[in-house]
């Protein structure tokens, strides 16, 4: 079996002993014990490596695909295999790894890597706006911020970081004033901090912005959060935790097929923590089955 491996050298934290250098001859050493005959391994360096290196994989054949990475690392990767059938194995790598816990992958290495070459395949919907795709959350507003000034900010990576940058963000955050449309109903109007579109359930951490969202419904989860407030931090806080945000009064949450957001103001959005172009007006579409998924049990 021939495997393409990618792996982003600088996401996340340190795992265990295993100094950053030291992970693709690790991955790799693993994946022959496992079955792979050849490996072709590529270390990212800067945005548009991972997305070459599934072309070069495609292009040779490869049995499959291996990727070690954060959210955004696999978004790159994954784009690139949209609709080919690929097998795609996930060793989260990230700082929250939303993507894999939302989808119930392993997060330890050994195991993960034992799921990506002998779990069962599952093809799972993804998401595009504005003709760019995503695999769990696409956020409008604050949480897009945030993920600017996580990214952007050298912070070590890990939780307390996060956290940091979400009350640096809070402090200046104003409401937007958001129309949604879903699917073919009348608009709605609401005055928010942020809008996430949902293909999965959260950011990470056990972080469930949208705890029924699932990965195979053909649906997004949307969700509206009013103007976050101290008084809403310390009353309500808990909840994003508990899956039960929905219950906070003000926050909105709808089920489509097709979501369109528009405000007056551009602003940025993120897609599975990677901040796009700031915009005045998105549609959100479900690619059904689009990307196949090395998970279950193996």
């Amino acid at each position: 079996m021939t495997v393409d491996l990618i792996v982003n050298p600088a996401s996340g934290p340190v795992v265990g002993r295993l100094p950053r250098r030291d992970r693709v001859h690790a991955v790799s050493h693993q994946l022959r014990t496992l079955g792979a005959t050849t490996i072709r391994a590529t270390e990212t360096v800067g945005h548009g490596d991972a997305a070459e290196a599934v072309r070069r994989a495609l292009d040779a054949g490869s049995d499959r695909v291996v990727v070690w990475g954060g959210d955004g690392t696999l978004n790159e990767v994954a784009s690139s295999l949209l609709d080919t059938g690929m097998r795609l194995g996930v060793v989260p790598g990230g700082s929250g790894n939303g993507f894999a816990r939302g989808l119930g992958l392993p997060l330890g290495l050994h195991a993960a890597v034992h799921v990506a070459m002998l779990g069962s395949p599952r093809d799972i919907d993804t998401g595009l706006v504005n003709g760019r795709s995503f695999l769990n959350l696409a956020g409008i507003g604050f949480d897009a911020a945030v993920a600017e000034r996580f990214n952007t900010s050298n912070l070590r990576r890990g939780l307390v970081p996060y956290l940091t940058s979400i009350l640096h963000e809070w402090r200046t955050a104003a409401p937007q004033h958001f129309r949604i449309r879903l699917d073919e109903s009348m608009p709605i109007e609401i005055d928010a901090d942020l809008v996430v579109v949902c293909n999965g359930q959260q950011y990470g951490h056990g972080a469930r912005v949208a705890p029924e969202a699932s990965f195979d419904d053909g649906l997004f989860d949307v969700v509206a959060v009013p103007r976050i407030t101290a008084a809403r931090i310390l009353g309500h806080g808990w909840r994003l935790f508990s899956g039960t945000l929905a219950q906070v009064p003000g926050v909105f949450t709808g089920r489509a097929r097709r979501v369109e957001v528009s405000q007056a103001n551009a602003v940025p959005i993120h897609l599975d923590g990677e901040v796009a172009n700031a915009e005045t007006a998105r549609t959100f579409e479900v690619r059904p089955g689009s990307l196949r998924i090395m998970a279950g049990n193996a």
